[in-house]
């Protein structure tokens, strides 16, 4: 009798199974975890500091707001940053999250060249999304996506970054690479 009943069970079970994989409902533990694992993206500059400086987000704020500027690359955290969102446009926008400090890259568009670029809340907004566009010829570039027109983020030696609406081909010029 008791092995008539855990046949019956068994087969419940092998059935539960089966019906929760064929429904996917049941995924494996890896694949679900590589799905939510980011890529973090590393963005230096070829003219500034011999290509050995990083786009960097500083340490959070009062205001909760924190720098983002040129550094030694080192690879921590800190100049370590991850596309965030969604666009399904033929240039797609998404936010850069820094991975130190949750928040996001943003810039505003107050002038002509010279505007600020900071590290603040992810919030989807106008100067808070960027594009990584290949110009040919091996040059790349982050734009920040505004309401028009866009702007290109250019590093300087002081280990300020600005955005600008005029491009230097070779100072706006970036090299990513990501885990």
């Amino acid at each position: 009798m008791k092995s008539a009943e855990y046949f019956r069970r068994f087969g419940a079970v092998v059935t539960a199974f089966a019906a929760a994989v064929a429904l996917g409902v049941l995924v494996p533990a890896s694949a679900e975890a590589a799905a939510q694992i980011p890529t973090y993206w590393t963005f230096s500059n070829s003219m500034v500091g011999n290509g050995n400086t990083c786009l960097t987000g500083g340490n959070i704020q009062s205001n909760g707001t924190a720098h983002a500027f040129m550094a030694t690359c080192n690879g921590s955290f800190f100049q370590q940053w991850d596309w965030r969102g969604s666009d399904d446009s033929t240039y797609p926008a998404l936010e850069l999250q820094n991975k130190a400090t949750g928040l996001c890259l943003a810039t505003d568009h107050k002038s002509y060249d010279g505007n600020a670029v900071w590290v603040s809340r992810c919030d989807w907004s106008d100067g808070r999304r960027f594009m990584w566009m290949s110009a040919g010829g091996g040059y790349h570039y982050l734009l920040a996506n505004l309401n028009l027109p866009n702007v290109f983020l250019t590093p300087r030696e002081s280990g300020a970054v600005y955005a600008n609406n005029t491009s230097d081909a070779y100072m706006d010029s970036w090299v990513g690479s990501h885990s």
